[in-house]
């Protein structure tokens, strides 16, 4: 059997040599391009590569453009994103042209040498995901641990999948701030975000804010309400705190995210909504539900597309973030602060 073809495009020669070197010694036939240019003439002269690794800056061409371009022409090669910039939106927008991996630098070679051996064995296509925008200063979601890196990929792969999404963790850890990437990243994200915390609402109210009621449904209702599903058409509701909410309520829900319609509260007209629902809690729902606290119908609907947030175990780039959002003008933090800020315990 032939050796694999792989590809490498960067224009930084140490990246590229190195890279290069640890696929050929892994018995990989390689070839290194310093720009877009050239391995796209390659593809033409000499047929797609079985893998191929790209950087996303570079002169010309950046990557996700060159990924769009290989696409075009050998929509089967699976592709390596490559970057030092590990954000949503860069990760978003690598597997929205259809990356099949994303591969964050600084990178370990036995990493990166492994992952291109997973990579050809699977050889899948790549889950695409949402048009990106802007992330605002104030709701980004920044970070380069492990942790966070995984979360990035999770939101990238999901942003586009018509699914129910759990988003489970502490308090402080930024559920909402990953329901937000979610929308944002998807091709909803210019429909409305409407975030409702269930656990703020009365319970005997939160189904009117909910599902909406009509005039004369119960004693002050003067007239008819639109509730949140409605005011969400097209777009995303975002759920907190989804396991304080009353089981009844629950099993109305379910009925919502299996079937997309409802009736407003005193109302016999059938409602229909095209919504993404995200929801989050601090809670074990599982517990929950071995407990009788919880519906194991709706545990169901939401566990099986679950994104988990914990606490980061770096602290550093939210640290030197802070200042510049809280304390305009920029600030500068000492160097000694980023490593004092892992040690501390951050509840929210």
């Amino acid at each position: 059997m032939s050796m694999a073809r792989v590809w490498v495009v960067d224009d930084d020669r140490s990246v590229r040599f190195v890279l290069s070197t640890a696929l050929r010694e892994a018995g990989y036939n390689v070839e290194g391009f310093e720009n877009a240019a050239d391995a796209l003439f390659a593809l033409e002269q000499r047929g797609a590569p079985d893998l191929l690794f790209t950087d996303v800056r570079m002169p010309g061409d950046g990557g996700l453009v060159l990924l769009e371009k290989l696409k075009a022409r050998a929509p089967s090669l699976p592709v390596v994103v490559m970057s030092a910039y590990t954000d949503v939106a860069s990760t978003a927008g690598a597997f929205r042209g259809g990356a099949q991996e994303f591969l964050s630098k600084p990178f370990d070679l036995d990493d990166a040498v492994a992952l291109a051996a997973r990579t050809l064995a699977s050889a899948a296509p790549a889950e695409e995901v949402a048009e990106t925008g802007e992330l605002a200063a104030d709701d980004s979601l920044i970070g380069d641990t492990p942790a966070m890196l995984t979360l990035f990929r999770a939101i990238g792969r999901l942003a586009q999948a018509p699914l129910s999404v759990l988003v489970t963790g502490e308090t402080g850890t930024g559920k909402e701030l990953v329901a937000r990437a979610l929308h944002r990243e998807s091709p909803r994200a210019a429909r409305p975000f409407v975030a409702l915390n269930t656990a703020a609402i009365p319970a005997e109210l939160l189904e009117s804010e909910l599902f909406g009621h009509e005039a004369g449904a119960f004693t002050g209702a003067q007239r008819r309400h639109i509730g949140r599903f409605e005011q969400a058409d097209g777009g995303s509701l975002f759920l907190d705190e989804i396991g304080d909410m009353p089981l009844p309520l629950q099993t109305r829900l379910l009925r919502v995210l299996a079937e997309g319609e409802f009736f407003r509260v005193g109302g016999r007209e059938l409602i229909r909504v095209d919504v993404r629902v995200i929801a989050a809690t601090h809670q074990d729902l599982e517990t929950l539900v071995a407990q009788g606290a919880s519906a194991p119908t709706c545990c169901i609907a939401w566990t099986w597309c679950a994104c988990a947030c914990r606490r980061c175990a770096s602290g550093a780039p939210t640290c030197r973030n802070w200042p510049n959002v809280f304390s305009p003008p920029p600030r500068r933090v000492s160097p000694r602060r980023p490593s004092v800020c892992p040690s501390r315990r951050w509840s929210g």
